[in-house]
């Protein structure tokens, strides 16, 4: 090793100070077994039939759907949960796997002695046992009413809103009318239980989901960490000539290699015009001396995301432009994170980011307190409600002028405490002579 190569890794390891080892953290079954029951109190009576994914994403890790695992913990393909809302008491439905099934894939909890009392479940059944427990629960007082989703699925960097915009725009293809997989099973619901009142659990879920478990907020603390670390090492080996999608290399080795098990979204690192697009994913332009990096980027660990965004020179050094418009995005995040607290209101934070961008001279337009973040990137939940304890947003105040290849952007995603605001995503520098250091380095 040259000294040069040493004196970057001493260098190296001193700035980054991780979590140690790459351990996986994930749930206690005792976790999904509360979920299940603050769901059943909250929505009074009635029975709750929720299912899993139905396929794989071909080339992907799976990932199972957002709120059947929320409640269950499970990752099998066709499961259901039916849960009685009065008592909580929850049954699970799982395919019967054959022989080759289990062989190339593993089995499944059906498959395992003693599983319904491990994860906490009433009983564990066939999934071709659940057409008749459906019906047979009508003869239950208060089992009239039938909660299941009627609202979109959220996915990992999509919220339901999302989806719901992304199937309006499919419609616009007149060869592309199918119903969604949800839409289709709510209609086999209604066609084949006449008799249920079907209701949307989803809002009921969302507020659940909304303010996070203390093993939820230690998953985020630990993904929150790796994933600043990751953008920190993107930002040290910026160079000119360098590709955008060697920062993302950079940045996702870091974050595999300390137990994350996916990206949140797909990497953003774009570079002078291409900061300009918000969500843009090809990452192959060059970098070149003059220009910005907006890298937006974050893992996920144990289905909780985190989102981090940063905006730093190619050159190491700021314009007198970007360095203000640099400067007011950064006063306005500080001021929007050093305002949230319990009970105060999105558009009391909004308000004073605004009044920061017109000190500064620039349109508050973006000023944008941002979205909640948990099992999606854009995470459920109601903007209309005040802060409350427990829950976790990403602060990403924004200024960007296409006409001058000018985007800056400094995102965190923090936790809302009873006292104030926690930030997730800490350890990376966002000042700007911390940052030009790291840059330096």
């Amino acid at each position: 090793m040259t000294y040069r190569r040493m004196g970057l890794a001493l260098a190296m390891a001193v700035v980054w100070v991780s979590i140690a080892g790459a351990e996986r953290m994930g749930y206690p079954p005792s976790e999904f077994s509360a979920r299940r029951q603050q769901l059943a109190a909250a929505l009074g009576s009635g029975t709750l039939v929720l299912f899993g994914a139905t396929e794989a994403p071909a080339g992907l890790r799976f990932r199972q759907d957002h709120d059947f695992y929320y409640l269950t913990g499970n990752e099998s393909l066709n499961a259901a949960v039916v849960i009685d809302v009065d008592s909580g008491a929850a049954t699970l439905f799982l395919p019967t796997l054959s022989a080759s099934q289990i062989r190339y894939e593993g089995p499944n909890w059906l498959d395992e002695p003693g599983a319904a009392d491990r994860y906490g479940f009433q009983s564990i059944q066939p999934l071709t046992e659940l057409h008749e427990f459906l019906a047979r629960r009508r003869t239950t007082p208060g089992s009239e009413v039938l909660w299941t989703r009627l609202s979109e699925r959220d996915q990992v960097n999509h919220a339901r809103v999302d989806a719901a915009i992304n199937q309006a725009r499919r419609l616009t293809n007149p060869f592309a009318q199918h119903l969604t997989e949800d839409a289709a099973r709510v209609v086999a619901l209604r066609a084949q239980f006449p008799y249920y009142d079907l209701k949307d659990v989803a809002p009921s879920l969302d507020r659940l989901r909304l303010i996070k478990s203390p093993r939820e907020i230690e998953i985020l603390r630990a993904n929150g960490r790796v994933s600043a670390e990751a953008i920190g090492r993107a930002i040290a080996v910026t160079r000119a000539g360098a590709y955008e999608y060697e920062l993302e290399a950079e940045a996702t080795y870091w974050m595999v290699t300390h137990g994350l098990q996916a990206a949140a979204y797909p990497a953003i690192v774009g570079s002078g015009p291409n900061g300009n697009r918000w969500h843009y994913e090809e990452n192959g332009r060059r970098l070149q001396d003059g220009e910005l990096v907006v890298m937006d980027y974050g893992g996920s660990l144990d289905y909780l995301t985190i989102d981090i965004t940063r905006t730093w020179p190619v050159s190491g050094q700021f314009t007198g432009r970007q360095a203000a418009a640099y400067r007011c995005v950064l006063e306005a995040q500080e001021a929007i994170i050093a305002a949230i607290a319990p009970g105060v209101t999105r558009e009391t934070v909004r308000s004073i980011a605004e009044s920061v961008y017109r000190t500064h001279g620039f349109d508050p337009r973006y000023a944008y307190v941002g979205h909640y973040v948990g099992m999606s990137v854009h995470d459920v939940g109601d903007w209309n409600q005040t802060f409350e304890a427990g829950m976790v947003l990403a602060i990403e105040p924004i200024i960007d002028l296409p006409d001058e290849d000018l985007h800056i952007r400094i995102e965190d995603t923090i936790l809302v405490t009873p006292t104030g605001a926690e930030i997730l995503t800490p350890g990376l520098p966002k000042g700007i002579a911390p940052l030009l250091a790291l840059l330096r380095r």
